[in-house]
């Protein structure tokens, strides 16, 4: 996939560790923030994941797995995050994606919901991007859609981080990889919708998104790949709402 320019990072504020059940049944979004010197304790299995990184990696790995476990035990599940290549793998009846962000911050979305059938989530600071990089980003209906809000490169980073989110769910069922406008987005309340171009998504399968803003100039996005019956009926739904740029 082709990657967009991206500003340094500056001091990132503190984001406490949360938990939210939903916004689907049987679905969490857990944040994780490893401060200073903390140690967090890893399962058994990942340890040496951890011990095959860099220095400089570690810290991201160890609080994206911090949110990863946090996660499962809200759903009432155990056992290591693993990993094939670079898609963490979760336990047997979970679905679930991991993202990370300079501070570090760490954030997982996870559901053990049956008709949910692969997820993708990406956490991001909404002054990550310049504008230069907007063309590459965007379709020209998303760049008109940024370039309309009084700061343009926080929707510039709502769409990088959503469509960053979307490839994470496609990738889990491994279909062509996409590129940035592949994917058009649409955000309204909260709710992402995203059109896909022809062949990205299987017969019978819908994405749902979801868009929410955190404190100190973050955004956190959330896909999920659901099945639908033949006659396009919907699982029900039990959405949270969420703050609307």
């Amino acid at each position: 996939m082709t990657r967009a320019v991206r500003r340094p990072a500056p001091p990132v504020p503190r984001i406490a560790d949360t938990l939210r059940i939903g916004p689907l049944p049987a679905t969490v979004v857990a944040l994780s923030r490893l401060g200073p010197g903390a140690r967090a304790p890893l399962h058994r299995e990942e340890e040496p994941l951890l011990r095959a990184l860099s220095p400089g990696r570690r810290p991201h790995f160890v609080v994206g797995r911090m949110a990863a476990a946090r996660a499962l035990r809200a759903l009432g599940a155990g056992g290591p995050v693993l990993r094939d290549g670079r898609r963490p793998v979760f336990p047997a009846g979970v679905r679930g994606s991991i993202s990370h962000c300079v501070g570090p911050i760490g954030a997982c979305f996870a559901s053990a919901n049956p008709r949910v059938v692969a997820v993708g989530t990406d956490l991001e600071r909404t002054d990550r991007l310049s504008w230069d990089a907007a063309h590459l980003v965007c379709t020209p209906r998303e760049y008109d859609w940024a370039r309309r809000a009084r700061r343009p490169e926080s929707r510039l980073a709502v769409v990088f981080s959503a469509k960053e989110a979307v490839y994470k769910a496609l990738s889990a069922l491994e279909t062509p990889e996409p590129v940035f406008h592949d994917v058009e987005l649409r955000v309204a309340r909260g709710r992402l919708h995203a059109h896909v171009a022809p062949g990205l998504l299987p017969e019978h399968r819908r994405i749902l998104g979801w868009v929410r803003l955190l404190p100190g100039g973050h955004v956190i996005t959330s896909v999920a790949v659901i099945s639908v019956h033949e006659t396009g009926k919907e699982i029900p739904l039990s959405v949270q709402s969420s703050e609307v740029i």
